[in-house]
């Protein structure tokens, strides 16, 4: 049977390694979650400054 302390080091190091695992997983999905939300702000922009192209064209083929 292992010793106690073996036991503790053992279950300690996989305590760190799983704390580390869980840190990293987390700033991982903060960084999708920033992703995404830029996205969809470029994506606003990017239709709005469609519609203010197409507008100008409208504007210019009328005149």
């Amino acid at each position: 049977m292992l010793q106690f302390s073996k036991i503790l080091e053992s279950r300690d190091e996989w305590k760190t390694k799983a704390v580390q695992r869980a840190n990293k997983i987390r700033e991982y999905r903060k960084a999708i979650k920033q992703n995404h939300e830029q996205l969809e702000i470029l994506k606003k922009r990017v239709l709005e400054l469609e519609q203010i192209a197409d507008d100008s064209k409208k504007n210019k083929s009328q005149q």
